[in-house]
C-alpha cells in the first residue's frame, strides 16, 4: 500500500489534494500543497505524521499560517493544519490551550475568567502552537512569561517540557526548527479586574491599528537586531514604499511587507533579500527573518 492509498483510506480527517496555500497563509501567496488536511484530534495528527515518516514523505505542521512564506512551486508533501485542535480549559488552577487555539480565543477565555497576562498579544493572528515556537512577544512582554509547561509529539509519544526546559529566547525556543510538534501549552495567569483587562486589550489593539498597516502581511518580517530596531533601519535606508511586483515595504511600518492580489511568493522573497542587502550595505547590520520559508526558493 502506498502513501496516497493510505491517505485515501484515512478516516480521522479529510484529505485534500493540490490545495492552494495562499488560502492558508496571511501573505496570501504561494503554490499548492500536494496533500492537505486539518486535524481535530491528537490521534489523527500523530497517525499522519507517522505515516508520512514511514513513506519518507515531507510534511509540514501549520497553525494559522501567519508567519509562513510558501514557495510559488508549492510544497511537494503533506501539510497538516492544527486549527481543529482548539480546546482551551482549566487544568487545576492553570489554563491549558491546544496548539490550534487562536490567541484571540485564548484572550477571550482569559477575559471571561478574569485572568490577565497576554493582553499585549491582542491582534496577533497566531495560534498557540506557533506563538510558543516563536516565543511571540510585543511591547516588551512574551508568551513565555506565563508558560508553565509545553507538550509535544515526539517519535509518536507525548513529551512534556517545563518552562525552564523550553530554552525561550527572543523570537526563539527549543521547538524552533525542531522535529517535535507542539500539541498544547499550559499557562499561569493572574486574576485581574475584567475592566482593566478590557482596557489593556483595547489599548494594545489601538496601537496596532495606528502603527501597523492593514492588508495582507506576516506582521514583522525581521527580528530586531538589538539594540537597533529593524523597522527604523529600513526607514533610514529609504526603503519604505519599495515595491517588487505585487509586494511592497509598508509606508506605515518599515518592518512590514504587504501584498496585493497579484503578488507572488517570489515577489516577497526578492523584496526581503533586497532589504537585507541594503541594510547591511548601509549600516553593517545583518537582518534575520522571522518569516519561515516553506518549499524551494
Amino acid at each position: 500500500m502506498g502513501f496516497k492509498t493510505e491517505l485515501e483510506n484515512f478516516t480521522l480527517s479529510k484529505i485534500l489534494y493540490d490545495v492552494p496555500m495562499k488560502k492558508h497563509t496571511s501573505f496570501g501567496v504561494g503554490g499548492k500543497a500536494k496533500y492537505f488536511t486539518k486535524v481535530d484530534s491528537l490521534c489523527a495528527l500523530n497517525s499522519l505524521i507517522q505515516t508520512a515518516k514511514r513513506y519518507k514523505v515531507k510534511y509540514k505542521v501549520i497553525g494559522n499560517g501567519s508567519n509562513l512564506l510558501v514557495s510559488d512551486m508549492g510544497f511537494n508533501g503533506l501539510v497538516i493544519c492544527t486549527k481543529g485542535l482548539d480546546d482551551v480549559y482549566f487544568k487545576r488552577e492553570q489554563v491549558r490551550a491546544m496548539a490550534g487555539v487562536k490567541i484571540e480565543k485564548l484572550l477571550s477565555f482569559c477575559l471571561k475568567n478574569r485572568l490577565s497576562g497576554i493582553e499585549s498579544l491582542a491582534g496577533i493572528p497566531a495560534t498557540v502552537g506557533g506563538a510558543v515556537v516563536m516565543n511571540a512577544s510585543a511591547f516588551g512582554r512574551s508568551i513565555s512569561d506565563h508558560i508553565a509547561e509545553v507538550e509535544t509529539l515526539k517519535d509518536g509519544k507525548i513529551k512534556k517540557y517545563y518552562k525552564n526546559e523550553c530554552k525561550f529566547e527572543y523570537r526563539k525556543s527549543r521547538f524552533y526548527h525542531s522535529k517535535e510538534t507542539i500539541v498544547s501549552a499550559t499557562f499561569n495567569f493572574r486574576e485581574e479586574d475584567p475592566q482593566r483587562i478590557i482596557s489593556a486589550i483595547n489599548s494594545y489593539r489601538e496601537h496596532r491599528n495606528n502603527f501597523h498597516p492593514q492588508g495582507r502581511s506576516c506582521g514583522s518580517v525581521f527580528k530586531n537586531p538589538k539594540p537597533e530596531r529593524a523597522g527604523e533601519l529600513i526607514d533610514r535606508a529609504g526603503l519604505k514604499g519599495l515595491r517588487f511586483g505585487g509586494a511592497r515595504v509598508s509606508l506605515k511600518h518599515g518592518n512590514f511587507i504587504v501584498t496585493d492580489k497579484n503578488a507572488s511568493a517570489t515577489d516577497v522573497y526578492h523584496l526581503i533579500l533586497h532589504v537585507k542587502e541594503k541594510v547591511e550595505q548601509l549600516f553593517g547590520v545583518q537582518l534575520f527573518e522571522e518569516v519561515e520559508y516553506v518549499g524551494e526558493f
